[in-house]
Formats: C-alpha cells, structure tokens, sequence
C-alpha cells in the first residue's frame, strides 16, 4: 500500500532534492503546489514554477515531474531511466529539439517513486483525443502550413537517425539479446510476446510474431531509435519549427525504418482505420516516405515487412492494455479483445489471416481504453 504525500511535503522534498541536484542555482525557490501524491494516475505528471540566479542571471521557469507509474505495466519493460538516459544524452548534443535535462531519482522514498525533471516546452503536439484531424489547431491551418509542420517533424526524425549510437548512446546495446540492430530490437519483442502471451493462444499476435522471425530482411542498418515517433510526441511552434521530439519510453537501437513505419502507422491508425479523412496537405504516405528519404540522404526498404513489426508491437501494448483493464474489473477476463482488436485487424490484413471479429466485447475494450482513476490508499 503506497503512502500518500501531501503537498507540503511534495513542495519541501522536491525543493531539496532540486537543491542537491542543481547547486548551481542559487537562491532557488519553487512556488507552492497543489500536488498530492498517492496510489492513483492523477500525479504521474505534474509542473512546477521555480525561481532562481545561476551565471549572473535570473531564471524563471516552469519544469515537468514525470514520476514511474506504480500501476500494471503496459509497455514491456518500461524504465524511466532509459527516458532519462535518452533525453539527458540528447540535451547535452544540443542538436535535436528535446526537453532540457535536470535530473533524476532512484530513490522512492522521496515523492514515492523514482522520479525525473525536465523543462516544460512551450509548443504544441497534435492531440489523438480529440483526433487531430477532425478537431483541434491543426485544422485551423492552411494545407501548406500542415504540410511543412509535418515536414519538419520528419526532418528532425532523419536528423536522430543520423547520430552514430557508439557516440553516448550505448546504453541501448542489449548484448543479451542479439547484435545491435535489428536482431535484438526481434530479441525484444520475442521476449515481450512471451511475457504477454503468459501461455494462452493469441492466435494474430502468435502469427505475426513467427512471420517477423521467418521473414527478416538483410543488410539493415542500426539506428538510435525513437520508438515512438507521432504527430502526439512532436511539440511544434507557432511558426511550425520543432521545439521538442518527447516521450523517449520506447528508445531502442534498430534499423531507421522501425521508427519510419511507427509513423506511417499511426497515420493510417487516425485516419482510415478511424474512419476519418485525413486533414487536407498532411502528406500521404508515399510523400511522407518521400520527405523522409530527402531528410536523410538515402532510400528506406522493406517497409512492408516492418509495416508487420510495429503493428506486433502495438498488437503487444494492446494485449499489456487488456490485462490492465482485467486487473481493474473493467472488463471480464473472457473477453476476446486481447486477439481482437484493431492492432490485430491490421496485421490480419497484411498477412490474409482470417480477420478477427470486433463486437460487443471490442467495444467493452475501447469504452474502457483510458484507465480510470483507482482509488486512493
């Protein structure tokens, strides 16, 4: 049972620790908050306005706490120290648009979790809730404005798949399962489909993850990955350029293409398979390939076989999003939407398996999607 910290002890631990983390700031102040952390989802992510003197000047800034979620894990695996890693090693190239670095914490006993502090970007992202392209800032611009937003995201994209991994991004390297590259990014998944599998037949999940080890393309290159590059993780300014690629939790080592089809994925995922018609001058995806290839100098293959890898990863997440939900009550353990789901209706198609039935049960699954707040110890 967690312990629940009010939001005095909140404002003094994190005052502290800021203060053994950034000596460098002198004088530093952070303004009083409202946050109480406890058992819920409410607190993962908070903001927090601090003032102080560092090289002669005075800064006033907001930074983002981003605590471990303490709940069922979705997302195999999932560390914040590789997020920090990511983003800490980023900032410190200083040539991609990441949140600026502050710190992190192992220690739970501070705010009840490990913990890490970033500053806030000023930007906006394109929401999936509501769908971007049916409601929200996007829709205010221009074709042309769409377009070049877009564009600059995947400039930004090529401009990370440029980096040599060997240059501050071992950290990646899973030696354990596989040569860096696209053998351990297929080690990673083998050993998420086995954990998520837990024994049961998942008939979709099962075949695809077979056809991704049969059919493995050669000669593929090694990449720091993203992970999970979308319209929803890219922070835009006004005037289109990227204030900051986010949300590193799926950073990996693999070919450029893992993170290219990631995109192209979640494109098709907001649209078509939505049943919405993409916004006018979002690039299709043969212009969005296009833009890429010119980005980083050079052809991208075998899409249509990593078309199959990350849809078996979100296949994945689902199947992890399913046993949340059982474990909450939300739905029965004999629904059968951890096989039938959209992440699985799109692997079904691109493999001509029998397509699986989206009922009452897959609605019970969507109506439920969003974690509902437990409650507090």
């Amino acid at each position: 049972m967690s312990v629940k910290l009010d939001a005095k002890t909140v404002h003094d631990r994190l005052t502290a620790w800021l203060g053994r983390t950034k000596p460098s700031w002198q004088g530093l102040t952070v303004a009083p908050m409202d946050v109480v952390l406890g058992s819920g989802f409410s607190a993962e992510i908070f903001f927090v306005d601090v003032e102080y003197d560092e090289d002669g000047q005075h800064h006033r800034r907001t930074l983002v706490v981003r605590r471990q979620p303490q709940t069922f894990e979705v997302v195999f695996e999932s560390d914040l120290k590789l997020q920090a890693n990511m983003m800490a090693a980023l900032d410190a190239r200083g040539d991609l648009p990441v949140p600026s670095w502050v710190g992190m914490e192992d220690d739970p006993s501070i705010l009840g979790a490990p913990f890490l502090v970033m500053g806030r970007v000023e930007g906006q992202a394109a929401t999936q809730r509501p769908n971007y392209n049916v409601e929200g800032w996007l829709t205010a611009l221009s074709p042309d404005e769409r377009m070049m937003f877009f564009r600059n995201a995947l400039t930004a994209l090529a401009r990370l798949h440029a980096i040599d991994w060997r240059d501050g991004f071992t950290f990646l390297d899973r030696p354990d399962r596989g040569a860096p590259g696209l053998d351990q990014y297929l080690g990673y998944l083998k050993d998420w489909h086995a954990a998520r599998g837990q024994g049961r037949p998942l008939p979709i999940v099962d075949a695809a993850m077979r056809w991704v080890l049969e059919n493995r393309p050669k000669d593929t290159d090694t990449c720091v990955l993203w992970g999970d590059p979308t319209p929803s993780n890219t922070m835009w300014r006004p005037d289109g350029s990227v204030a900051a690629l986010i949300d590193w939790e799926l950073a990996a080592l693999g070919p450029r293409e893992l993170d290219l089809a990631w995109w192209l994925y979640f494109d098709d995922l907001f649209s078509r398979r939505f049943g919405v018609t993409r916004l006018e001058g979002l690039p299709t995806r043969d212009e969005t390939v296009a833009i890429y290839e010119a980005a980083a100098g050079r052809k991208v293959g075998n899409l249509d076989y990593y078309d199959i890898v990350v849809a078996l990863r979100m296949a994945l997440v689902a199947v992890g999003a399913f046993d949340r939900q059982v474990s909450l009550g939300n739905i029965l353990e004999t629904n059968i939407s951890a096989d039938n789901n959209l992440m699985t209706l799109y692997i079904a198609e691109k493999l001509g398996l029998p397509l699986p039935e989206l009922g009452a049960d897959f609605r019970d699954f969507m109506r439920n999607l969003t974690p509902v707040e437990e409650a507090a110890d």
